[in-house]
């Protein structure tokens, strides 16, 4: 048995079936693509939460994961946005505030990468 999962997991694809799946069997959920490779920060709902926070879109998408039990790795290369990615433990979101980012799960039409049960690789 697997000690993590490592899916694709972000607000507009919130992958919930696999990770309950996880949850079920002691299986953490590592988020890959936490932020949807930037397409989630520009969502309104997003921005809304943001401006009320003071947080970055970045950092409220990320505070969601981490209060949903996932594991995340942000990635970045600018000491900036390294630095912001760690700014995420002093604030909570509020439970309406996790509601209304769940809520834009958009299903496999949220997915941005591969789907696993689809991808095929072929050698180059």
């Amino acid at each position: 048995m697997p000690a993590v999962n490592q899916i694709e997991a972000h607000p507009y694809f919130t992958n919930d079936a696999v990770r309950g799946y996880g949850q079920e069997h002691r299986i953490a959920t590592e988020a890959w693509s936490p932020i949807a490779q930037g397409e989630v920060l520009d969502d309104p709902t997003i921005t809304q939460i943001s401006d009320r926070t003071g947080k970055t879109p970045a950092q409220v998408v990320l505070r969601w994961h981490v209060q949903r039990g996932d594991i995340v790795f942000p990635k970045s290369v600018t000491p900036s946005r390294m630095q912001e990615n760690f700014e995420l433990f002093d604030f909570e979101l509020e439970s309406s505030d996790m509601d209304a980012i769940t809520a834009l799960d958009r299903g496999e039409d949220g997915r941005t990468g591969p789907n696993p049960d689809t991808f095929a690789y072929i050698p180059g």
